[in-house]
């Protein structure tokens, strides 16, 4: 008896399963929890007859004194450990990686068709070499063992998600594979040479790596990882169909189906063809989003499912509309995007069909035709989930845009004259949003609320995001002042003797730090009148929408502390991500 093989685990497999799991646990969701669950399960049931195999022909054994002796089918207690935590850490640890992707956008498969059969042919391949090795029955055979056990998995697996697979992100899925190999590889090669375990000779190639590091066991460590990853990988692409489901729904929104009701639908293939027009939409959608305003993007991410699909077409109706107002080359073509923003808001709120197709809107208006930069616009309001949203916050979304086109320099025109032009303004491009981010919420809750809770938690809602926006105003005076534009009230500019083209022509006043704390006081006070509001939201969204909200007033904080110590602000200030990370952990961790 002997503790050697529990002083490897207790040394180096365990404390990075605790690290891991302590850093994402506040962002875990039951789904990822039973994935690995699952996972966990079927690797040590498909793990053990191999095992087992292996270990009583002798082609690798345990010496008395590594191994406290309890077995089970002649595997040592340890070994059938490691089986668990390798599958937990490999996956843990590409749930991580791939937190940030938004699965139903990978779900195109049109241009992979070949390399998946080429992939095939290949796997195919490499399950009869091992066959020819084990026949051989000479120092190929622990090689050929591997191959065909561990291939013709991931030939199964591969045949489930092959496409799925080609389309994600080849870094996150690269990383999730190698990271875990290479740091096993070294685990196995220090248990080696402590002689915890020990590969029989006459059974293996005799090649090693770093002196101990049999090719055998670098195959069998890089391949294991290969089947935890592609197990994630086949649930992510199940899952992903069931998002794509809810979605594409008339419904005012569903809750994900069980694993088990996914499970089936996954494997039967009963379902009905993809809407490829659909699909490149909302890969459209993530890529400009991801391009224009990755802190969106990512913070996306904390939603799940059906709910952060919508909100990811909600992000980029604002992202494009806002591109299309603010960098158009005149007054006239940024009136022309809103007014042809209307309309087509109009058209798709009245149909509430599921994503119409846009030529059926071009026929109906013939005698209007859009301008010609009009395609990405259509793209995104067609995409709306419009049997979720409201068509009034949207419409006054374009409002608080026409507000902005009201500012003219050279004309001496600026209309945020009072504090109440400023709460107007605050409330169309902010309070809007979040109104419309909050029915999304609703309709893909489960928890039921009455129509006056609704409306006092949108009411709540539609306030932090006018306090969210007095920050955005704090911070931004001076590149603000650089594009002509002045939100600090001229009454308030008044009582100082200044007017809004003094701020234009010297936005680094040192007077204006009575204006820039005045705006964060307002923005303090709305954010403590509607904070209770966000304690009602539904548990699972609780946590982003206050690492959001945080986030913005940490922002704040940041200003106030720069003019204290006369800090001269360099563009746009951002919280530090590790700041960033800190609240995010501790908000979902509050509210996990």
């Amino acid at each position: 008896m002997g503790l050697d093989y529990w002083l490897v685990h207790l040394t180096w497999t365990i404390p990075p399963a605790v690290l891991f799991t302590v850093a994402y646990w506040p962002f875990s969701t039951k789904v990822e929890i039973w994935k690995t669950f699952i996972l966990i399960n079927v690797a040590v049931c498909a793990t053990i007859p191999w095992d087992s195999y292996l270990i009583r022909n002798r082609i690798w054994t345990y010496p008395s004194d590594a191994v406290v002796g309890l077995t089970l089918f002649d595997i040592p207690i340890e070994e059938l450990f490691f089986f668990v935590i390798q599958t937990y850490c490999t996956s843990l640890l590409y749930t991580i990686l791939t937190k940030h992707l938004l699965l139903p956008a990978y779900l195109l498969d049109r241009s992979h068709q070949f390399t998946k059969n080429v992939g095939s042919a290949a796997i195919v391949g490499g399950i009869a070499f091992g066959a020819i090795c084990i026949l051989m029955k000479n120092s190929l055979t622990y090689m050929g063992l591997i191959l065909t056990w561990a291939l013709s998995v991931v030939l199964f697996q591969w045949h489930l998600c092959g496409s799925f697979l080609l389309a994600l992100p080849k870094k996150q899925v690269l990383m999730s594979i190698l990271l875990p190999t290479i740091y096993l590889w070294m685990v196995d090669l220090l248990s080696l040479q402590r002689g915890t375990w020990v590969i029989e000779k006459g059974t293996k190639l005799d090649i090693q790596f770093w002196g101990f590091l049999d090719i055998e066991e670098a195959t069998f460590f890089f391949l294991s990882n290969v089947m935890v990853v592609l197990g994630m990988v086949t649930m992510d692409h199940a899952i992903a169909l069931a998002q794509y489901d809810i979605v594409t729904s008339e419904s005012p929104g569903k809750s994900l189906p069980s694993l088990g009701q996914i499970a089936w639908s996954y494997i039967t293939q009963q379902r009905k063809p993809l809407d490829v027009g659909f699909l490149e939409g909302l890969r459209a959608a993530v890529t400009e989003l991801s391009r224009k305003s990755q802190s969106m993007y990512l913070g996306s991410a904390m939603f799940q499912d059906g709910l952060r699909v919508d909100l990811i077409f909600l992000y980029s109706f604002c992202r494009i509309i806002d591109d299309l107002v603010d960098e158009a080359p005149s007054r006239e073509k940024a009136q022309e995007s809103i007014k042809e923003a209307s309309q087509v808001l109009h058209w798709r709120f009245s149909t509430k069909s599921p994503r119409k197709p846009l030529y059926d809107y071009l026929k109906a208006d013939k005698d209007d035709k859009l301008s010609a930069n009009s395609t990405p616009l259509l793209n995104s309001i067609a995409l709306l989930p419009a049997s979720r949203l409201s068509l009034g916050p949207l419409l006054e979304l374009l409002s608080g845009f026409d507000m902005d086109l009201l500012f003219s320099a050279e004309n001496h025109e600026f209309p945020i004259k009072t504090e109440k032009d400023l709460e107007v303004y605050a409330h169309r491009v902010a309070g809007t949003v979040a109104a419309g981010l909050l029915e999304l919420v609703f309709s893909h809750s489960e928890v039921q609320y009455s129509t006056a809770q609704r409306e006092k938690i949108i009411n709540a809602g539609q306030k932090m995001g006018q306090a969210l926006q007095y920050v955005n105003i704090a911070r931004d005076i001076k590149r603000d002042a650089a594009i002509q534009r002045v939100y600090i009230p001229s009454a308030w500019l008044k009582t100082k003797g200044l007017t809004p083209a003094d701020v234009i022509n010297n936005p680094t006043d040192p007077a204006l730090a009575t204006f820039e704390s005045q705006m964060l006081v307002k923005a303090e006070n709305a954010y403590q009148s509607s904070v209770e509001a966000i304690d009602q939201l539904p548990k699972d969204v609780r946590g982003p929408v206050k690492t959001t909200v945080e986030s913005y007033m940490m922002i704040g904080q940041m200003v106030r502390k720069a003019r204290q110590d006369s800090i001269e602000i360099e563009g746009k200030l951002k919280v530090p991500l590790w700041r960033r990370l800190r609240l995010a952990w501790w908000e979902m961790y509050a509210n996990h």
